[in-house]
């Protein structure tokens, strides 16, 4: 009884996690910084830490291989990419690829999907020779930036936002950014993506593997 007792207390346990959130922190001011946090474990991914050198080995010689008088030369083998192409034919090729893109479409739904985005800030200053370099150079920027933050905002769910982008006329001004982002998601909602598409990969994987051609 006592085995069930901790076998249902480790399921809970495991069960929990899986209600924790992954959150991903990225700030950018003149450096990146990029950090996960899960719970009360934070792990740091930007900036690197630098690694220690190791000391510099001595070369070790190396040693001259004999060949043997009867030793048979090895025969070459086919093209591994050429026997593929050839037995699946280009048709089949352009299936698998259109399965993979599929797929790897199916995926990036489901995860923006469960994605929320709990603050984004941005603030660009956008600088140039002249006031009217400076001018058309915001207008470019502008084009890209405000359509592309639409769809960010139209496929994620986004809580809060202050986005701004201004021309700076001043003289010998420079171009500059800042930019906070706070994103989280939840591990079940990770496991449920991996899940789904698993079997779909699989399946994938099985349909895209070469037959072996048995020699007569």
């Amino acid at each position: 009884m006592l085995a069930l007792y901790i076998i249902l207390g480790i399921l809970l346990l495991l069960f929990l996690i899986t209600l924790f959130n992954v959150y991903v922190h990225a700030d950018y001011d003149n450096e990146l910084s990029l950090f996960i946090k899960i719970a009360f474990v934070k792990i740091s991914i930007l900036p690197s830490k630098p690694k220690k050198e190791k000391p510099a080995k001595k070369p070790e010689k190396k040693k001259e291989k004999k060949k043997k008088s009867g030793e048979k030369s090895k025969k070459k083998e086919p093209n591994k990419v050429f026997s593929y192409v050839k037995q699946k034919g280009i048709s089949g090729i352009v299936n698998i690829v259109k399965r993979i893109s599929s797929l790897a479409v199916g995926v990036l739904k489901d995860f923006f999907s469960h994605l929320v985005i709990d603050e984004l800030y941005v603030d660009l200053r956008v600088a140039g020779d002249t006031a009217e370099d400076a001018a058309v150079k915001y207008g470019r920027i502008c084009s890209v930036f405000f359509p592309a933050l639409r769809l960010i905002i139209e496929i994620v769910k986004v809580k809060h936002y202050d986005v701004s982008v201004n021309p700076d006329f001043t003289e010998n001004a420079e171009d500059t950014a800042k930019a906070k982002v706070v994103a989280r998601i939840r591990i079940l909602a990770l496991l449920k993506i991996v899940f789904t598409r698993a079997f779909s990969a699989l399946r994938l994987f099985i349909k895209a593997k070469p037959k072996k051609i048995k020699k007569k």
